[in-house]
């Protein structure tokens, strides 16, 4: 499995351990469906409902280095 597989299968698996909502979108979500492109990252929507987003930012930061 390629690194970027790799990331985006330990990010979705981090969100569904903690009933997160998310999706892989973008470049990724292209490739998976069909149409070939070199990416350097992994693209998610996570469902966090208005108003509520700053209880996924610490979870997120403490395991993933934002760049």
């Amino acid at each position: 499995m390629n690194v970027l597989f790799a990331a985006a299968l330990d990010i979705e698996q981090f969100c569904r351990e903690r009933g997160w909502r998310c999706l892989i979108i973008g470049g990724l979500a292209v490739q998976r469906w069909g149409e070939p492109r070199q990416m350097l990252d992994v693209d998610l929507t996570l469902l966090t409902g208005l108003g509520s987003e700053v209880l996924y930012v610490d979870p997120l930061v403490s395991r993933y280095r934002p760049e």
